[in-house]
C-alpha cells in the first residue's frame, strides 16, 4: 500500500494500480485501479477513479468506483458519486447527486 503523509501535499494526476491510503492532501486528478482510502484528517480535491473507494476524511470532486463507495461517519463529501454500490454511514456529510444505476464494467 502506497501511502500519502499527513505533511505531504500532491499536486496534479496520480495514477497506478496500488491501494493508496492519503493522510495529507491531494490535488488534481486520481485514477487508480486498485483502492482510495482518504484517511480522517486527509483531503482530497480532485475527480477520482478506482476501484473501490472508502473516505474517512474529505473529499470535494466527482467519484466514480468499479465496486463500492463508503462514506464513513465523520466524512465530509462534495461532489457526484458513480458506482454500484454506495454505502453512507449515520454521521457523514455528503452533497452531490449519487448514479447506481451504471455498468461500469
Amino acid at each position: 500500500m502506497a501511502t500519502i503523509g499527513a505533511g505531504i501535499v500532491v499536486n496534479g494526476r496520480m495514477t497506478g494500480d496500488e491501494e493508496v491510503a492519503v493522510f495529507g492532501r491531494v490535488e488534481g486528478n486520481i485514477a487508480l485501479s486498485n483502492r482510495l482510502i482518504v484517511e480522517e484528517g486527509g483531503t482530497v480535491v480532485a475527480d477520482v477513479e478506482a476501484e473501490a473507494i472508502s473516505i474517512h476524511g474529505e473529499l470535494n470532486g466527482n467519484v466514480v468506483a468499479q465496486d463500492v463507495v463508503t462514506l464513513h461517519s465523520g466524512c465530509v463529501v462534495t461532489g457526484n458519486l458513480r458506482a454500484p454500490r454506495v454505502l453512507i454511514e449515520e454521521g457523514a456529510r455528503f452533497k452531490g447527486n449519487i448514479d447506481m444505476d451504471v455498468d461500469l464494467g
